[in-house]
């Protein structure tokens, strides 16, 4: 059996705190192997901010089925990004292919609807212009690949970004971003921009369109992945969850 190192800390969320205590390998590894607890302090988070929203009569309105979050234009980071395709070239046929080609054929409508470009550079747009790629790819109701009978094939696996948006407005309402009647619960911190942060420079360096997935990976399919301390992982994030952060995210 692999070394392991315990860590123990306190997640500071405001006025709640968390205490953590995790037995991670003591070798360097890459931050994709990381994930599974990444993961799992995101659902922390977000187990906060739900019991804070309970008790201010607040109730969350996601369920299974509703799915109009699964029309949005989701971001991820490197390190997501890596998992994922792991993840689909380890399905077996006709799965992989399937998927494959629904990543193939939303690629194309994004292009034929002349917003390929912008989707591929959006968390480096100026702001107006930020704002206005969200509504226009939600227009298009291009599915994500992963949305089988209107509910997520990868829950366990999903993007962080997926964990953290939640919603206590009426589901329906999640199909046009733009109106203000769409309350989403306040989360502390965002564990999915502290994982951004990572291996770049900031999140607008390292996150792209779950969308452009197989675009992304295939480009980067020569660059080796940074190895690092478990420990050095997690306190590089925790740093960054302890941050202000202010997310371009839809």
């Amino acid at each position: 059996m692999a070394d392991k190192v315990k860590l123990e800390f306190e997640l500071e969320m405001g006025e709640e705190g968390v205490r953590v205590s995790l037995a991670v390998p003591a070798g360097p590894m890459p931050a994709r192997r990381m994930l599974p607890i990444f993961q799992g302090l995101a659902g922390q988070v977000v187990e906060v901010a739900v019991t804070n929203a309970t008790k201010s009569g607040e109730t969350v309105s996601c369920k299974a089925g509703c799915a109009a979050c699964c029309r949005h234009l989701v971001p991820i980071s490197w390190t997501e990004a890596r998992q994922l395709r792991a993840l689909v070239d380890a399905m077996p046929e006709p799965r992989r292919s399937e998927v494959r080609a629904r990543f193939a054929e939303a690629v194309d409508g994004l292009e034929a609807a002349g917003l390929l470009d912008e989707v591929r550079s959006f968390d480096t747009l100026p702001e107006k212009q930020f704002r206005s790629v969200h509504p226009r790819y939600l227009a298009l109701r291009i599915a994500c690949p992963f949305l089988v009978d209107e509910s997520c094939s990868i829950y366990a696996r999903r993007p962080l970004v997926c964990r953290e948006y939640l919603v206590t407005s009426p589901a329906e309402l999640c199909f046009d971003p733009a109106t203000p009647q769409v309350t989403r619960i306040r989360l502390p911190t965002f564990t999915s921009l502290a994982v951004a942060n990572l291996e770049g420079g900031g999140p607008s360096d390292s996150r792209l369109a779950l969308i452009l997935l197989f675009e992304w990976t295939d480009a980067h399919a020569g660059v080796p992945e940074v190895q690092r301390p478990a420990t050095e992982w997690i306190e590089e994030l925790l740093q960054g969850m302890s941050r202000d952060q202010v997310p371009q995210a839809p």
